[in-house]
C-alpha cells in the first residue's frame, strides 16, 4: 500500500514539473520543449490511473506489509488418526455336549470390526452365588487373542435324563443336578443347584483385555431357565434378547402335553366337574398365549383368535352343553397351532 502511494505522489509531481519548464524560457529546456508538455501530461493520466484503479476494500499488503490479525485463517496441523480399538460381543455358544442326557451351555466371545483383541481373559460371576473360582476359555488357557473365529466360554452343565456313562471329558454329571464349568480341561466344577421348577439362574460374564496400555472390557449376561420338568429342554439365552421359539420348545412342550391331557380329560368329563375343567381351560390358554407372546405377539394374538372350524369328536364323547361342545373344539384348534409353532423350522 506504502509503494502504491509513493509511485502515485511521484507522478503528479513529476507531471506537473515537467508542464511548468515546458511554459518557462530556459536554454537548457528550448531543445526538449516539444516533448516536456506531453511527458508531464503522461504522468499526471498515470496518477489518475493509479488512484482510480485501487481496490474496494482497501490496497492488497504488498510483500513487507502485515496484514491485521483477524483477516488471516490459522491452518492448525490435524491431529493423527488413532487406529481403531478392538470391539467385542458376547453371544450364546449353545449346547457343547454330545451326550443326548446332557445340556452344556457355552457363551462365545467375538470381534466385529477385524481388529483382534489381544490376550483377553475372563470372568464369570453368578448372580446370588459366591463362586470364587477362576474362568478359563474352552481351550484350557486363561488368556486368548480373540479375533473374528471367536472363542468358547465354558458356563454350566447339567442331565436332563438318567445316564450312568461318563460324558466324553470324564465327568458324570447326575440327573437333575447343575454344576459350574470354570475350566474345561480338569475336574468337574462346583455344584451349582438342583434343578428346581420355574428357577433362573443368572451368570454375568465379562471380557478384559488391554489396548496401548488402555484397559478395555465387554460384558454381558447369560441366564439358564428351567421348566416345570427336569427332562424338558432348559432356556439359555442372553439377557436382553428376545427369545426364539427353539428357545420356548421346553416349556411349549409341556404346555402340549398339558392341554392334550385336558382334552382327553374333557372328552369323558363328569358334569359337576365342568365348570372346573373349563377354568383350567382358561388358565391354559392364558399361560400359553404369554409364553408365545415372549417370541412374538402377532403369533400370541393368532393363537387366541378362532375361526370358523370344523374339529373331530370322537365316538363315546359325552357333551353337556354347547359351553363344552365349543370349549373341546377350541382346544382342538390351539393344539392345532401349537404344533406349527414348535416345528424345527420355526425362528
Amino acid at each position: 500500500m506504502a509503494v502504491r502511494t509513493t509511485i502515485t505522489i511521484a507522478c503528479f509531481v513529476f507531471g506537473l514539473v515537467l508542464i511548468a519548464l515546458n511554459f518557462l524560457s530556459l536554454p537548457l529546456t528550448d531543445a526538449f520543449r516539444p516533448y516536456l508538455l506531453f511527458a508531464g501530461i503522461g504522468l499526471l493520466l498515470l496518477g489518475v490511473v493509479l488512484v482510480i484503479a485501487r481496490p474496494r476494500g482497501g490496497e492488497m499488503p504488498a510483500s513487507g506489509d502485515v496484514p491485521p490479525a483477524g483477516d488471516v485463517a490459522v491452518l492448525e496441523p490435524s491431529a493423527p488418526v488413532a487406529p481403531p480399538r478392538a470391539q467385542v460381543t458376547l453371544l450364546v455358544g449353545g449346547n457343547g455336549a454330545s451326550a443326548p442326557s446332557v445340556r452344556w451351555y457355552h457363551a462365545a466371545a467375538v470381534t466385529t470390526n477385524g481388529v483382534a483383541a489381544p490376550k483377553a481373559r475372563l470372568s464369570v460371576a453368578v448372580r446370588g452365588e459366591q463362586a470364587g473360582v477362576q474362568w478359563r476359555w474352552l481351550a484350557g488357557g486363561r488368556d486368548v487373542d480373540l479375533t473374528q473365529l471367536g472363542a468358547r466360554i465354558p458356563i454350566v452343565i447339567g442331565a436332563v435324563g438318567e445316564s450312568a456313562e461318563p460324558i466324553g471329558s470324564g465327568w458324570v454329571v447326575p440327573f437333575k443336578n447343575w454344576y459350574l464349568t470354570p475350566n474345561a480341561t480338569s475336574a468337574l466344577g462346583p455344584f451349582l443347584a438342583p434343578f428346581i421348577a420355574g428357577v433362573r439362574h443368572v451368570f454375568d460374564v465379562t471380557v478384559t483385555w488391554d489396548e496401548r496400555k488402555v484397559a478395555q472390557s465387554s460384558s454381558a449376561s447369560f441366564e439358564l431357565r428351567f421348566w416345570r420338568e427336569p427332562t424338558s429342554e432348559p432356556r439359555f439365552i442372553r439377557v436382553g434378547d428376545r427369545p426364539s421359539y427353539r428357545d420356548q420348545v421346553g416349556g411349549l412342550g409341556e404346555l402340549r402335553d398339558k392341554g392334550m391331557a385336558l382334552r382327553k380329560e374333557g372328552m369323558m368329563l363328569p358334569l359337576p366337574a365342568l365348570n372346573v375343567w373349563l377354568g383350567r381351560l382358561t388358565s391354559w390358554t392364558s399361560e400359553t398365549r404369554a409364553l408365545i407372546a415372549e417370541v412374538s405377539t402377532a403369533d400370541s394374538d393368532y393363537f387366541g383368535a378362532l375361526k370358523n372350524f370344523d374339529a373331530p369328536l370322537f365316538e363315546g364323547v359325552r357333551l353337556h352343553d354347547e359351553r363344552h361342545r365349543q370349549a373341546l373344539r377350541e382346544l382342538h384348534e390351539r393344539l392345532s397351532r401349537l404344533q406349527f409353532f414348535m416345528k424345527p423350522g420355526s425362528p
